[in-house]
């Protein structure tokens, strides 16, 4: 059932969907029900909840973040189902889609334009109708997921807001720290509301927050966090002015999505008064990684490395890099990999 066919149109309601699925099941037969964009049906989970019982019926239902991934549903069906969250492609995956063999400059197309399937439609050299697609899928999110479901009043703030995230990734912040800065820009709102909208932005999968880890006493902190985008095109496209500028914070949010796709739940590492830009976990497994364009500075070199040194235990610990010279490097058992060749 295809939700969006003007065939399915009479079913819009819970009622109608039980009723088309009992004229159409087979009593003789192992049932396959399949809907796309399920959430144009009100109330499905009324019907879904019985028929998921059923020994003799198999649902596979797909829909938009707004309604699928939301919390009320994950409780009406707890112990009954599977989720699925498909993200975009990662950078492996965009290379096929796009027909492209690796190298710079396919990492560089990746990380610019993200990794919405539908781009390789779209010519590269036709900047202006993929600017445009990007701003089509934010709006889209925007409205449906954001103005529609969470009933959002203030439409002006939070769009600043998601903005404010995009040029922000990969800094630690909180509601009452962008309700101070919201401040002195003459914009009065509280931190509480600042949370509110920060919690509606990341239950459309748009944005993640990643909590603060701190590595000596293995526990989580509850404030100051980070977010990034599970699609760097969106991130991009909401500050394209910057992007330029911005190719350390665009390297970070990559390596991110890298460690989501693969299963890994993501924390931001504190360690005696410094920052692990990610400590990757996945079962019994542990991962330390640093992230930086360039580490041929003393500087910088002692900023990645010297972090990762102080972390007294032997997971293993990575810096992730554009650095030409990226693979002449190995300091303490730490492991330099050249972002085109992880990612």
């Amino acid at each position: 059932m295809d939700m969006e066919n003007p065939d399915f149109a009479d079913i819009n309601d819970y009622e109608r969907l039980n009723s088309w699925i009992k004229k159409h099941v087979s009593e003789k037969k192992h049932n396959y029900l399949l809907i796309d964009e399920v959430q144009e049906i009100a109330a499905f989970e009324k019907t879904l909840r019985y028929w998921a019982k059923q020994p003799d019926m198999d649902i596979v239902v797909t829909g938009s973040n707004a309604k699928m991934l939301s919390s009320e549903i994950a409780t009406v069906f707890a112990g009954r189902y599977i989720r699925v969250h498909v993200q975009s492609l990662n950078y492996r995956e965009y290379l096929v889609f796009h027909r492209m063999a690796p190298s710079p400059e396919a990492l560089s197309s990746y990380l610019r334009w993200g990794g919405l399937p539908f781009l390789c439609n779209i010519p590269a050299s036709d900047v202006r109708t993929r600017t445009d697609y990007l701003g089509s899928i934010y709006d889209t999110i925007f409205v449906k997921d954001i103005i529609h479901r969470k009933q959002v009043r203030n439409v002006a703030f939070i769009d600043n807001l998601a903005r404010f995230v995009a040029d922000n990734s990969g800094k630690l912040f909180s509601a009452s720290s962008i309700a101070k800065y919201m401040k002195k820009e003459d914009v009065s709102v509280s931190s509480n509301t600042v949370a509110d909208y920060m919690e509606t932005l990341c239950s459309t999968y748009m944005i993640d927050r990643v909590q603060r880890y701190d590595i000596h006493g293995k526990r989580v902190f509850e404030q100051q966090e980070k977010y990034y985008f599970e699609d760097l095109g969106i991130r991009n496209y909401l500050c394209r002015d910057k992007r330029q500028t911005d190719l350390e914070k665009i390297l970070e949010n990559a390596v991110y999505i890298k460690l989501i796709n693969e299963g890994y739940t993501v924390y931001v590492g504190q360690l005696d008064g410094k920052e692990i830009d990610f400590v990757a976990q996945r079962g019994d497994e542990t991962a330390y990684y640093q992230v930086s364009m360039q580490i041929s500075s003393p500087d910088t070199y002692e900023r990645e490395f010297g972090n990762l040194k102080r972390i007294k235990d032997n997971h293993p610990k990575y810096v992730v890099t554009m650095d030409s010279m990226a693979t002449l490097l190995n300091d303490d058992g730490i492991q330099v990999l050249k972002a085109e060749d992880y990612l």
